[in-house]
């Protein structure tokens, strides 16, 4: 019961990683395409960030593994399967960000999506 707990914890903090980063990522971005100064500071801003992004949902996917073993009662598995589609996504657009880094418009377009699967995956989150 106490490792369920821990990767419990561990899920949270992956989930406010990911969400933090995917929000402040896509405020950056936005802001970007308005101010060519930020647009400049943005490539020097946006990996660390994307590396928080990164470390968030990793620890969603090894702790959600994790927590799915661990638990004795019954999933919805439909709300979970849509979920788990909802982070492939993540980490497609994820990858896409990151080759697409120089054109920012492609940037900010992929970080609403992102920001958008992010939020749905925490709504969800209060669900399963």
């Amino acid at each position: 019961m106490v490792l369920l707990e821990i990767f419990n914890f561990l899920h949270f903090i992956g989930l406010a990683f990911g969400l933090g980063g995917a929000t402040i990522a896509s405020i950056i971005s936005s802001k970007a395409m308005k101010d060519e100064e930020i647009g400049k500071v943005m490539r020097k801003i946006m990996p660390p960030i994307i590396k928080l992004l990164w470390a968030g949902l990793i620890l969603l996917i090894i702790s959600g593994i994790f927590i799915s073993v661990l638990i004795k009662w019954p999933l919805n598995k439909n709300l979970l399967i849509i979920k788990h589609v909802l982070v492939a996504w993540i980490v497609i657009i994820g990858i896409m960000i990151g080759k697409n880094m120089k054109n920012k418009k492609d940037v900010k377009e992929l970080s609403k999506i992102n920001l958008i699967l992010w939020y749905a995956i925490t709504l969800m989150s209060a669900f399963v």
